[in-house]
């Protein structure tokens, strides 16, 4: 690009003391034919400008649910209780009117399915030119930082006249990436960018975005089951199961202190390619709950080696845990309930 292309806007910094995003007590539900199933139950958690929370969990677990309602895209599912107050507002009461306009320009998602997410029959130009017509942003000005924002992403302005089939799965997804960022919303949430792309394309594609978000001061929320991913791109981890966030804290302390079961399971589960004794890999036995008819106590129970009679039966609140860091660690298990922390050991 020449020197006169303008530069792509960097987010400004809100006061530490006020979060970009705050959910309270979300619920979403799936009606079924047998009740209606609670795939987010009772979800709290808390987002500064600027700060990259990853979001894990296995297959099911509601991440992705959790993702789509931030945004009220839900498919056949409501928000039936809680609170998305983002930057300010309750969003999840505003009207789809008004959070149609907060899509994209405030708020905005990465899919995970890039080839879903592009019109086969339009040019990658027309998907650009398109966006911005609707949000009243076409001009000159926006034009080029589109074309900047490409550039940057490795995508050569000359391929804005193909077709989305004409290019690779890493570069639809680039295009995608691209697209989200082109309104410079306040916050993404990219929901498992990278989990179809081979390891060497993936590993380039995170580095692109690594750079892209602290260039620009995005604030996301990284949806993913790779912890791996996690390691290399956040800052904080809140770790979800079954609807339920059960950890919450800084990466490294998930990595090198987690206080749940669960996360201490999943990180036991990565492979590590310098260990040569042959061991199998660990895994979790067992499955997670019917989110129709969920366990009254802890919904890890049945699956967790240190169970105690009053996991099965107790209400399992959020317990603080002492950190060194700074930043709050939370965890929802009794082993860490003063009130039963005696009965584990």
């Amino acid at each position: 690009m020449t020197s006169s292309t303008p530069s792509l806007v960097k987010n400004s910094k809100q006061s530490d003391n006020q979060p970009l995003l705050h959910v309270q007590d979300l619920i979403v539900e799936y009606p079924t034919s047998e009740g209606n199933l609670r795939a987010v139950d009772h979800v709290s958690l808390s987002l500064k400008n600027g700060e990259v929370l990853g979001l894990v969990g296995e297959s099911g677990c509601g991440k992705s649910t959790l993702g789509f309602a931030l945004l009220r895209l839900l498919k056949g599912g409501y928000i039936t209780d809680g609170k998305i107050i983002f930057d300010g507002k309750d969003i999840a009461k505003v009207s789809d009117e008004s959070m149609k306009n907060l899509r994209g320009t405030q708020i905005s998602m990465i899919f995970q399915a890039s080839q879903n997410a592009l019109n086969p029959l339009q040019k990658v130009s027309r998907h650009f030119k398109d966006t911005l017509k609707a949000h009243n942003r076409w001009n000159d000005e926006s034009w080029n930082n589109v074309l900047e924002l490409l550039n940057r992403l490795e995508i050569s302005d000359s391929r804005l006249a193909d077709y989305p089939f004409q290019f690779s799965g890493g570069m639809q997804q680039r295009i995608v990436i691209a697209l989200t960022l082109m309104l410079n919303p306040k916050l993404i949430v990219a929901d498992e960018p990278t989990t179809a792309l081979d390891v060497l394309v993936q590993a380039r594609l995170l580095q692109l975005l690594k750079d892209l978000i602290k260039e620009l001061n995005l604030t996301v929320i990284y949806i993913t089951h790779d912890l791996g991913v996690v390691a290399e791109i956040t800052k904080r981890v809140a770790i979800m199961y079954a609807g339920e966030i059960v950890e919450i804290a800084d990466t490294v302390t998930i990595f090198e202190n987690a206080a749940h079961p669960y996360t201490k399971a999943l990180i036991n589960a990565i492979p590590n390619v310098k260990d040569t004794s042959k061991k199998k890999l660990a895994f979790i036995p067992g499955f997670p709950p019917d989110l129709k008819n969920p366990p009254t106590g802890c919904r890890f129970a049945e699956r967790c080696p240190y169970t105690i009679e009053a996991c099965r039966k107790e209400r399992i609140n959020d317990v603080k845990i002492p950190s060194d860091t700074g930043i709050e660690h939370t965890v929802k298990c009794l082993m860490n309930d003063d009130k039963f922390k005696h009965q584990f050991t």
